[in-house]
């Protein structure tokens, strides 16, 4: 696409724009033309985004001449790269980790860009003692200018298994997040609720509120908060659907579930799903007794089921409730129109999952493949 756009003379010629083409010759004569003060494109901040644009399309061979240029401008990027494990090393380092979505837009220099995905992929890989490490060698990503990153690295192990010590470390290290009032907006409870990690919950409020509805009084198990939004009569009472999630949530798209405006349904569906996700049974039975849908298509991307998640998110627990409670086991999800077993056989490569789902529906009398 970007050649098609360049051969139409749809992009400007400039540094970070040659080096993601791949054009080698032009990006040296563009950065010899700066030199000779005729452009711009000679600062070490023009060069550091552009080497990253090489990077990013895997033009190895510009982003170390980028990186050679940048090291003859700034002494000590150099030594630090050399201390760690070479430039080399570094550029095979960004080429195989492109800029997550938290980064983009970010005064970043290339070092902190770099110690940045030191942390993401020390995240991925369950690494903590090199998270500590880069946390501890490079403070910069802790100051108030980072408080995005800071925040969307919580958000990241919310929605990740046995990543709490993560959390607790970033934390440990005092960011500017702790101290950032208000906190910036973030879905770090929201993730967590949605993939079965209420146990978050306690480190997440020291940073953001709790809120007051429904579906998070589902989610972290609080069934006397619970009772407080029906009334005498088992019917709902939630008032304005503005105050309660998703409709108070500006981040929540509802066109990723094909959903219009937020109708009571969606807010006891969503409640239902947290409280099976967390293993809040009780809770769970009583939001089927007063409306709840067990089919609904709720989904953490895309229209699915309650029963999708659980299966693809490997939660026994949860797919037992909601097999017993006859939850639909042919329901297909948006994308792949593949049911629940499928996720579990073919997503998760969980097999013992896909087995207690083929069974329940060999028990039902549809043995069917997924």
């Amino acid at each position: 696409m970007l050649h098609l756009l360049a051969r139409k003379n749809a992009l400007p010629r400039t540094l970070p724009v040659l080096a993601a083409l791949g054009d080698d010759a032009a990006v040296r004569a563009r950065v010899d033309e700066s030199r000779n003060g005729a452009e711009v494109d000679g600062t070490a901040s023009v060069m550091a985004r552009a080497l990253i644009d090489a990077c990013r399309f895997k033009h190895a061979g510009i982003a170390s001449f980028l990186l050679d240029r940048l090291t003859a401008l700034d002494a000590e990027l150099g030594r630090r790269i050399d201390r760690w494990q070479g430039r080399q090393a570094f550029v095979e380092f960004l080429i195989q980790r492109p800029a997550s979505a938290s980064e983009w837009g970010l005064e970043m220099t290339l070092w902190e860009s770099f110690v940045f995905r030191q942390l993401t992929s020390a995240l991925a890989a369950g690494d903590l003692p090199a998270f500590h490490h880069w946390l501890l060698e490079e403070p910069s990503l802790l100051q108030p200018a980072f408080v995005t990153l800071q925040e969307a690295t919580i958000a990241r192990c919310c929605w990740q298994k046995h990543r709490e010590t993560f959390i607790t470390a970033l934390l440990e290290h005092d960011p500017a997040l702790l101290r950032t009032v208000p906190p910036p907006p973030s879905q770090a409870i929201v993730h967590a609720l949605s993939y079965g990690n209420a146990h978050l919950i306690p480190v997440l409020t020291r940073i953001w509120p709790l809120p007051d509805d429904l579906p998070h009084a589902a989610g972290t198990g609080n069934a006397a908060a619970v009772a407080r939004w029906f009334d005498a009569a088992g019917r709902p009472a939630l008032g304005s659907l503005a105050r309660q999630y998703p409709g108070s949530d500006p981040q929540f798209k509802a066109d990723d579930l094909g959903w219009g405006p937020v109708t009571t349904q969606q807010v006891l569906d969503i409640a239902l799903a947290w409280a099976v996700l967390n293993r809040h049974f009780e809770i769970a039975a009583f939001l089927l007794q007063h409306g709840a849908d067990i089919n609904t298509n709720w989904g953490t991307h895309e229209p699915a089921s309650i029963l999708h998640e659980a299966a693809i998110q490997g939660n026994e627990e949860a797919a037992r409730f909601l097999v017993d409670h006859g939850a639909d086991l042919d329901k297909q999800d948006y994308r792949y129109h593949s049911n629940a077993e499928g996720w579990a056989r073919y997503g998760a490569h969980d097999e013992g999952m896909a087995e207690l789902l083929a069974a329940a529906r060999r028990s039902r009398g549809n043995p069917s493949a997924p």
